[in-house]
């Protein structure tokens, strides 16, 4: 073996490495998507892979020619860390982002802009942590996050204002916030540290624990004004009846964590994502049971991330994933 002719001297170490290029790309882990009505998805990615862990966001309009994957998306907006979540506002032009710096972030789109080119608006750092979730509380007015720090805020995205905020919210991270359909003030917020909880943003404090796990709760869902289901890291999906705190009833089990559920209710249909590559879609009866009518193991070759139920045709379901694909699932008519 040939001994390396590059001797670097010890105080010379740090500059090597600042101007070192080799080892700097990146891969983009696809986290989340969403959809807007008009067709615009907005896809999330962590880049965390190489010397920076960075993000970025790309937007652009849904493919209605075919359902193939979309393999290479063009990053519209780069960010210097990861992003877990994401929204739009009143409108495709404008979208809410979360950082895992602990900002939240206000980018807009000039309309028939040549350039295409995503502007940050404003951007406020007051969460400790990762944020984690975001969801609307009145369109274009008010959203709720939640972070890896525990707190729960409430923005006034105009300003982008945190009107209320619930410091030590839970205990540890809290992993998804869900506003209660039909409301502009109730949301449920699930955490690490076991509970499911109920918030109303006119109390200071929370409206009720709904539940305490047995081990950390990892997503939930609204599937109507009063039941609340929910996934936790020993692979176990429930439901809780809102009206009867401290009760749960147990769906189904999965063999790994299950990341993230999404409930589409006009078909009373409920798509899981676990960690793992499986994509998973149930119907849900009248007496709130669960039976299996999709499942694709193939499509994805890393864990898949984020779901989104498409607008136009509701046996569409478009998935991403660690392996930097969008991918479409086309279900059985049902």
């Amino acid at each position: 073996m040939e001994n390396s002719n590059k001797i670097v001297p010890p105080h010379l170490n740090a500059e090597v490495y600042r101007t070192d290029t080799t080892g700097t790309s990146t891969i983009s882990y696809f986290d989340y998507i969403r959809l807007h009505p008009d067709g615009t998805i907005l896809v999330g990615s962590s880049e965390l892979t190489g010397r920076y862990w960075n993000g970025a966001v790309s937007i652009f309009q849904k493919n209605t020619t075919d359902n193939k994957s979309h393999k290479t998306l063009r990053k519209d907006i780069y960010l210097t860390n990861g992003t877990a979540d994401g929204c739009f506002t009143e409108n495709s032009r404008k979208i809410i982002l979360c950082e895992d710096n602990g900002a939240v972030s206000v980018w807009s789109r000039i309309e028939n802009d040549a350039w295409n080119l995503w502007n940050k608006d404003l951007s406020v750092a007051e969460h400790d942590g990762a944020v984690m979730s975001v969801d609307c509380l009145a369109p274009n007015k008010e959203y709720v996050t939640a972070g890896a720090d525990g707190n729960i805020k409430v923005w006034d995205t105009v300003d982008l204002l945190c009107v209320r905020n619930y410091l030590a919210a839970h205990s540890k991270s809290i992993q998804s916030v869900s506003v209660r359909p039909l409301s502009q003030s109730v949301f449920a917020s699930g955490s690490l540290d076991y509970y499911v909880s109920m918030w109303d943003e006119n109390i200071d404090s929370a409206a009720t624990d709904l539940f305490k796990n047995d081990c950390g709760v990892r997503c939930l869902h609204w599937f109507d004004e009063n039941h609340l289901i929910f996934g936790d890291e020993a692979g176990f999906i429930s439901l809780i009846d809102i009206r009867k705190p401290g009760e749960v009833t147990k769906l189904i089990d999965f063999p790994a964590a299950v990341h993230k559920i999404v409930v589409q209710p006009e078909c009373n249909r409920l798509s899981v994502c676990c960690d793992n590559k499986i994509v998973s879609v149930f119907g849900i009866s009248e007496d709130l049971k669960l039976s299996l009518i999709y499942e694709n193991r193939n499509l994805h070759s890393k864990f898949v991330r984020g779901m989104v139920w498409d607008n136009e045709d509701r046996n569409v379901l478009h998935t991403v994933g660690w392996d930097g694909n969008l991918m479409t699932h086309k279900l059985p008519h049902y």
